[in-house]
């Protein structure tokens, strides 16, 4: 509904796809909530009739210090990021098998190493990669692709209500 999520529904329509878009805060589907996938997942087979491509930029980052964060704020970012990945990835497999389809899914730098007040998006964005790692080693199911892509440092909305000002060099989402 926003930030590189919307860049990329906007531009895949340009140019032609069909698309279905499902975001918290539009249509109130979250990725934490397997049954919300389900119900998407669903929802796009029926209207299309398969799944060729499944691409998750969904994502939650609150930059503070471990110790003061609210537990239910952890719990769900940790559902979000990476529970919600598991969530998207065990749902779209059965429709994506059936067309040799591709899972994207979209991380962070941050995945890298640990930053100050990041340690519970750092950790989850870690997660994400060491898992399409493993996914690739064991082979992804029969002709499944799965990836994770890395934008780097990116001008978003979330990037810019956590980090405030953003570099003029930083690459822009418009």
């Amino acid at each position: 509904s926003y930030g590189i999520g919307k860049c990329v529904v906007d531009m895949l329509r340009q140019n032609g796809a069909k698309v279905f878009s499902y975001s918290r805060s539009e249509i109130h589907i979250d990725i934490g909530v397997r049954e919300d996938v389900v119900r998407a997942m669903t929802d796009a087979h029926e209207q299309a009739g398969r799944i060729d491509y499944v691409i998750c930029t969904a994502g939650v980052l609150n930059k503070e210090p471990l110790a003061t964060m609210d537990y239910q704020t952890i719990q769900n970012a940790v559902q979000t990021n990476y529970m919600g990945t598991v969530n998207v990835a065990l749902e779209a497999y059965p429709y994506l098998k059936q067309t040799e389809g591709k899972l994207i899914f979209f991380t962070s730098s941050s995945y890298t190493r640990g930053r100050a007040f990041y340690s519970i998006y750092s950790s989850t964005k870690a997660a994400n990669v060491n898992s399409v790692q493993a996914e690739a080693q064991a082979g992804d199911g029969p002709g499944i692709k799965n990836n994770r892509i890395n934008p780097e440092r990116t001008k978003t909305p979330m990037r810019q209500h956590n980090v405030g000002i953003v570099h003029e060099d930083t690459k822009a989402i418009t």
